[in-house]
């Protein structure tokens, strides 16, 4: 009897405790768990239908750009390169800053129009920005550059056509060669050109046929400088681009392929591989003088001293008798009429003779220390494809 009441007992526990457990189980299956909302940094990103980025992404976050008047990083202004597919789905700016999230748009003054001087020559959106759930949108797929400047609340959106321009490119500073673009993805594009015949010479790369865009003309930045504006162009290096940077330089003409391509998440890169020689070139016919401001009676306005060279072999000597230079300006010798071809400013390596002491560097261009008259001889090896100076005082 007692061990059939002990088991009894024991019999009522186990269900017991069989019970409580489910019933625990059944009240923490009714329980909801608590939504730990994801966390994004504080930023603004790019977000909508028409772009890779339908959540928050760090690949979608605007960065810091370089404001071009002062040629420095200005904390307020943001940037990011992105393809959009053109028509209504568009999309917004989200920023983040703590939990709060605020959706930003086009302002009412929100515009496209074609670009002013040194600016891209293609239809620019730009305005005011305002909180707002109504969407950017493009009118076709594409790569494009969406600016933002927090401070002055402005904001625009430019196409992306990159090319190359410069001295050593076939239509020199005058005109870009413009570079293909391959077929739209909102996760790489690539612009090409195979086959190109560049000289030995400076060239950037820059999109759309302009320098620069201006947001703003009123900003007071100090020191009487005014103004957002922000690059559209590319220096530095194949290897380290640099939003209007120095020029970059090929060493020797020939035949190169170019490409440069935009990675979401990363960037630019660039590549430039030579492919092919090209015949010197014949110097004969070509007209150098000398212009600038420390040449007397010249404001950079014409060429003086200008005459074709003398020529043994590859070797092309032009000789400038009896200049008066000035130590108040400055001086450059160019083929004449025209910045695109020989255009040769201060360069420590090249100038030399007696009196290269005496000649310095004036933001690029060549000064004499002291006035004084000089014999100039300009020498190019279209071979070797070298050039050197000479001066020599009287």
């Amino acid at each position: 009897m007692k061990d059939l009441l002990l088991k009894s007992i024991k019999t009522v526990a186990i269900l017991a405790a069989f019970f409580g457990v489910v019933t625990l189980n059944s009240c923490k299956d009714k329980e909801e768990d608590p939504i730990t909302p994801a966390l994004v940094e504080d930023g603004f990103y790019v977000q909508g239908g028409a772009t890779a980025y339908t959540d928050f992404d760090v690949k979608a976050t605007l960065q810091t750009a370089k404001n071009e008047v002062l040629q420095e990083d200005r904390a307020t202004l943001l940037e990011l390169y992105v393809a959009v597919k053109g028509g209504s789905e568009g999309f917004n700016i989200v920023q983040v800053a703590g939990a709060e999230r605020t959706t930003w748009g086009p302002g009412a003054d929100w515009a496209s129009a074609t670009g002013g001087n040194e600016e891209p020559q293609v239809a620019i959106q730009r305005g005011a920005i305002a909180v707002t759930a109504t969407k950017f949108t493009v009118p076709s797929d594409g790569l494009y550059h969406v600016v933002i400047d927090t401070k002055t609340g402005k904001g625009a959106i430019v196409p992306v056509e990159w090319g190359i321009i410069g001295q050593a490119t076939p239509s020199g500073w005058s005109g870009d060669t413009k570079l293909e673009a391959s077929a739209f993805s909102t996760s790489s594009m690539t612009f090409s050109a195979k086959g190109i015949q560049l000289s030995a010479g400076e060239w950037k790369f820059r999109y759309s046929g302009g320098w620069k865009v201006e947001l703003d003309s009123t900003e007071d930045l100090g020191n009487g400088a005014k103004g957002v504006k922000f690059n559209t162009n590319f220096g530095g290096t194949p290897d380290m681009l640099v939003p209007g940077g120095n020029n970059m330089a090929t060493d020797k003409s020939g035949i190169y392929d170019l490409s440069i391509t935009w990675t979401a998440g990363e960037g630019h890169k660039a590549m430039i591989t030579r492919t092919g020689d090209v015949p010197a070139r014949d110097y004969s016919a070509v007209s150098v003088g000398l212009i600038g401001d420390g040449v007397p009676g010249n404001a950079w306005d014409k060429d003086d001293y200008a005459s074709t060279p003398a020529k043994a072999g590859d070797v092309y000597t032009w000789t400038f008798s009896n200049v008066a230079l000035v130590a108040t300006g400055g001086f450059k010798i160019r083929t004449e009429g025209t910045w695109d071809d020989i255009n040769l400013g201060y360069d420590g390596n090249i100038i030399g003779g007696p009196a290269a002491g005496d000649i310095q560097d004036a933001g690029g261009n060549m000064q004499v220390k002291a006035d004084g008259t000089y014999d100039i001889v300009f020498v190019v090896d279209a071979a070797a494809e070298t050039k050197s100076v000479s001066f020599t005082k009287k």
